[in-house]
């Protein structure tokens, strides 16, 4: 199937915790793989339901998105999350993140 992916990713490969949101909220450790404009994508142990609202949080950064895609693998799932909402995202993220879309856009 080809890839319908129209933007520029940024492979990250950086753990981090995902915290399902809900009542009660449910915290999981993910590895951020890649960060795009418009989402990210982690892996997981354990699948997370589509559309469930997710917090993401490494360093001093957060990203809440919304499940959109999920896809089962050898060792847990990838789970692809729409941006809802993120922290600004500071050195050296926000600038390999610029140059990344600036290459794509030309």
């Amino acid at each position: 199937m080809p890839s319908v992916r129209t933007e520029g990713r940024i492979e990250a490969h950086m753990p981090a915790v995902a915290i399902i949101l809900g009542h009660p909220d449910v915290q999981v450790a993910c590895q951020i793989r890649d960060i795009s404009k418009s989402g990210m994508c982690i892996g997981v142990e354990q699948a997370i339901p589509m559309d469930k609202i997710v917090r993401v949080e490494w360093s001093d950064h957060f990203l809440v998105g919304r499940v959109q895609r999920q896809t089962a693998e050898e060792a847990g799932f990838a789970i692809g999350l729409e941006l809802l909402n993120c922290s600004q995202w500071k050195e050296p993220l926000a600038s390999a993140l610029a140059e990344s879309l600036v290459a794509v856009f030309r």
